[in-house]
């Protein structure tokens, strides 16, 4: 069985042009699959660009609130505590009636996402030292208000100036921590400045 020319020269033809089809499809497709991976490159990019002004955006908001607060407390009272002899009470009421923090609680969930661990840890280690100190201080007004109840009293009893000058010598030992505390969290503020 002889192919005749004409049938030959069809199925040459069949045959390239399927070849040619294929041939045309893998490169169409390999520069397909480039143009993709290269736009998943790019958008990845663009995603890891906007992670980290995002991350930026609140490093520099955490700076400023930080800083804002640091400056407002040594104004208001941080001077009064350096200065402060030892053995004398902070007889001081500090008004603290809100959440202070707002940019460090309101984006807590982001701290993880920032990538030097020795900046995510000062930030958390400073914040929850300033903390502790808004809640000392908190205390400290307690006792003050304890004090000034006390010692308002007229023709106090030998029992209520026992409970009066306990109360005094209360206010002498917190304000010795209160004085700790405020030391210990300035190194904390100054490291976490100079980190950001």
């Amino acid at each position: 069985m002889e192919l005749s020319g004409a049938l030959l020269q069809n199925l040459f033809g069949l045959a390239a042009g399927l070849i040619g089809g294929i041939t045309g499809g893998i490169i169409t497709g390999i520069y397909t699959l480039k143009a993709t991976d290269k736009a998943l490159r790019e958008e990845n990019d663009k995603e890891i660009r906007r992670e980290e002004k995002e991350v930026q955006n609140l490093l520099d908001a955490l700076g400023v609130e930080i800083k804002t607060l640091w400056n407002f407390h040594m104004k208001r009272v941080g001077g009064r505590i350096e200065a402060m002899p030892d053995g004398q009470p902070l007889e001081f009421y500090y008004p603290l009636t809100q959440d202070y923090f707002t940019i460090y609680n309101s984006n807590a969930a982001m701290i993880g996402r920032i990538k030097d661990c020795d900046v995510r840890e000062a930030i958390v280690v400073c914040y929850n030292k300033c903390k502790k100190v808004v809640d000392g201080f908190k205390y400290n007004n307690e006792l003050v208000r304890e004090y000034r109840d006390l010692n308002n009293i007229p023709g106090k009893t030998s029992q209520e100036e026992q409970r009066t000058a306990s109360k005094l010598k209360e206010l002498i030992d917190y304000a010795r921590l209160i004085k700790e505390d405020h030391f210990e969290v300035k190194g904390y503020v100054e490291k976490l400045l100079g980190l950001l």
